[in-house]
């Protein structure tokens, strides 16, 4: 039989002679295809109750071979259907520091590597169980300070969680104002990294989605990241980076690190490729649109007893294609029951009930995208793991390391924002169908073209220098620099050297920095009181500072609509002065001027998507950050005008960033603490707790004690 031409799934039963066929052809294909021959075997195992028992000794030999033990300790524990010899070997696979987990031969080989103190850099699929490995690092109980670098905040509070575990051996730290112990694990953005003080020598540091070291890759953390990676091996410590896709790292950097660089497709999930034709029955693009959407939405109640992930390319998109699932499902009477999550209550206290965000989740119908709060990203993946969300649609924040995955992913849209999503994105995004113990095979469903493959040859341009930012190359000393660079690194540090130790570790525009230098000299002259406020700024000041921050702190790539330079200012402003459930009723009257034909809950749809992300990028993020530079710089200025005082803008950067809470308190923020529940539980606090202290007297503050803690916020303290 001929088994390049036929599909196992085309047969009810593998009988002997078909079966034996078949794993002879799989054990001559292991020699020259080994990824291929893995494939057919998941394709086996998926079958394992459709094969001849006869011929299951014979598998189980080949299954071995390819080294799925983690598979054949499910064996184990299900029957006796494992000779001694292949329980001792699979024995040998388990790890001897972590209760109840089996390596797979590649995981097993890298485990080893990481107990002999190698430093690695992995490329590998996501399905591969990468992350598995940072728990075998923490249990070897070695290392004084682990630090562990994340793109995102909303990944630091997902870590933590994972980690919780080690947590009698290990001070887990999450925020720069918590106190080192004496073993630490630094669960840490690259910006705090570069804004810890007194961070102590790392011994093991070990980076997530190391592709964003990349100048390529156009994302505006790309410096922060070099320059922290940078520092960090000052310490010299021991390192692991991970992530996927990654065809060649820049020539001279194992050499010079003494790393491997392990590159594998290895997987015991199998991935299949459904490209979703459409025979359009119109002409205009609305109407294609919708036949689209009505493909989607029937292929996603097909598939119903499966969890599925849709991708789109925006976060408005996300939500109103959810929207139109759920009118999809409730047009044709195709509904479940609904169910009444804790964090429906929560939405109706601290939002508006009316929001369609809650009638989806009651409905298993979930939404994950950049713009929602921190705790409700949280609480998504949460809900989706544990099967109260049937259907999550889903931006590119799916890619950033989240730990979730479906057995179908709906690739729905062929852009990234207003970008052509790119064949390393579409790669990670694919990476999300299956997982490995509990689906076989994942499937992904493409609704465009999968984009052009290219080989992501990574550059590191703390390392390889090719491509260099400003930023990156003023914290360098001239003797690293490469002859190519020499000229503009001396014109980078042809300026006054108290300013320049600041604009290094300010990490943001080097020049930009310099031209707010210049204005600060001026305008001290001038008028001195544009500069010199503490606590809150009067209009005029909070003005000066962000003219001064957008028009020289903002990256030529960054997108802003539709925030302006103007409207900025008076966005912060209403910001402070009102709550969440004030903004959004604002933000809804003003929506009804400008759009009075929509309909009403397309107000409060947009209105509440339009103050999350106020929120979230402006508010939490950006204007902060600004901030914190200014103030800076600031500094130096008034004190080489020979002022006896300057400004202090950190107290209003910090309040913006933890949405008004003491400054103590924002370690709950950064573990999923929503603020509606710091609020509540204030009163009750002593007033000299914080650090660990806190965060133990806050876990086991009792429902009764509070009477008004909402269930859901109940959950959020239990989760410390």
């Amino acid at each position: 039989m001929d088994w390049n031409q036929v599909e196992i799934t085309d047969f009810d039963y593998l009988d002997f002679e078909k079966s034996f066929s078949l794993a002879k052809y799989v054990s001559q294909r292991r020699l020259f295809n080994e990824d291929d021959a893995n494939e057919i075997i998941i394709k086996v195992l998926e079958n394992w109750g459709n094969v001849d028992v006869s011929t299951k000794e014979m598998w189980i030999d080949l299954i071995e071979s390819a080294g799925f033990y983690p598979y054949l300790l499910r064996m184990i524990e299900s029957s006796n259907e494992l000779d001694i010899t292949s329980e001792i070997r699979t024995s040998f696979h388990s790890s001897n520091r972590l209760e109840n987990i089996t390596f797979h031969k590649e995981q097993k080989f890298l485990a080893d590597l990481i107990a002999a103190e190698q430093n690695l850099i992995v490329s590998a699929p996501t399905s591969f169980g990468k992350s598995l490995l940072i728990q075998e690092i923490i249990a070897l109980d070695r290392f004084e300070n682990i630090l562990i670098i994340q793109p995102t905040l909303a990944l630091i509070n997902e870590t933590r969680i994972s980690l919780k575990k080690f947590s009698e051996k290990y001070n887990i730290i999450v925020n720069t104002s918590q106190s080192v112990g004496s073993k630490n694990i630094f669960i840490l953005t690259a910006e705090r990294v570069l804004e810890f003080e007194g961070l102590p020598k790392i011994d093991y540091c070990i980076l997530d989605e190391f592709y964003k070291l990349s100048s390529l890759r156009d994302d505006e953390r790309s410096d922060v990241l070099n320059i922290a990676i940078r520092r960090i091996f000052t310490f010299n410590p021991i390192f692991y980076f991970i992530g996927p896709n990654i065809n060649e790292i820049p020539e001279g950097f194992q050499e010079k690190y003494n790393a491997l660089f392990f590159k594998t497709e290895y997987s015991l999930v199998n991935t299949e490729i459904v490209q979703v034709d459409i025979e359009y029955q119109s002409t205009g693009v609305r109407k294609q649109e919708k036949e689209r959407e009505q493909k989607l939405f029937e292929l996603l109640y097909m598939q119903r007893e499966e969890q599925s992930i849709v991708y789109v390319s925006s976060p408005s998109r996300a939500y109103n294609l959810a929207k139109r699932y759920y009118d999809y499902l409730n047009e044709k009477e195709l509904l479940k029951d609904p169910q009444n999550l804790p964090l429906c209550e929560w939405i109706e206290e601290n939002l508006n009930k009316e929001w369609g965000f809650n009638n989806l989740i009651k409905n298993y119908i979930g939404v994950h995208s950049g713009i929602i709060p921190k705790h409700l990203v949280h609480s998504m993946i949460e809900y989706f793991n544990e099967g109260k969300i049937d259907v999550l649609f889903c931006t590119s924040t799916i890619i950033e390391g989240v730990n979730t995955s479906a057995k179908n992913v709906f690739v729905f849209d062929n852009k990234k924002g207003p970008n052509d999503l790119d064949f390393f994105d579409f790669s990670n995004i694919k990476g999300r169908a299956g997982r490995m113990l509990k689906h076989y095979t994942g499937k992904v469903y493409v609704f465009d073209n999968i984009p052009r493959r290219e080989e992501f040859d990574l550059d590191i341009p703390f390392h390889d220098q090719k491509l260099i930012n400003d930023e990156i190359l003023v914290n360098f000393d001239r003797d690293e620099v490469h002859s190519p660079h020499l000229e503009r690194y001396d014109e980078l540090n042809n300026f006054d050297e108290e300013y320049l130790k600041v604009i290094k570790k300010n990490a943001v525009s080097v020049e930009g920095q310099k031209e707010i230098v210049r204005k600060l000299e001026k305008q001290i002259k001038i008028n001195p009181k544009l500069i010199i406020w503490d606590a809150f700024p009067d209009r005029y000041q909070l003005q000066f500072v962000i003219d001064l921050a957008w028009n020289h702190l903002l990256k030529p790539t960054e997108t802003t609509r539709p925030m302006t330079i103007r409207k900025l200012p008076v966005t912060i402003r209403k910001h402070i002065s009102n709550d969440l459930n004030l903004l959004i009723k604002e933000e809804k009257k003003y929506l009804q001027t400008q759009h009075p034909r929509w309909e009403e809950q397309r107000h409060l749809d947009t209105a509440i998507e339009n103050v999350f992300r106020e929120k979230r990028h402006w508010i939490s993020y950006k204007v902060p950050k600004w901030l914190n530079v200014v103030n800076s710089l600031q500094k130096i200025v008034c004190q080489k005008a020979g002022l006896t005082m300057s400004g202090d803008y950190l107290f209003f950067a910090s309040y913006l960033e933890n949405e008004g809470v003491e400054e103590r308190f924002t370690l709950l923020i950064d573990m999923g603490v929503p603020t509606s529940v710091i609020n509540k539980i204030i009163q009750i606090i002593p007033s000299d707790l914080k650090d660990q202290d806190l965060i133990h007297f806050v876990k086991n503050i009792r429902s009764e004690n509070i009477p008004s803690l909402l269930e859901y916020e109940f959950e959020k303290l239990k989760q410390l």
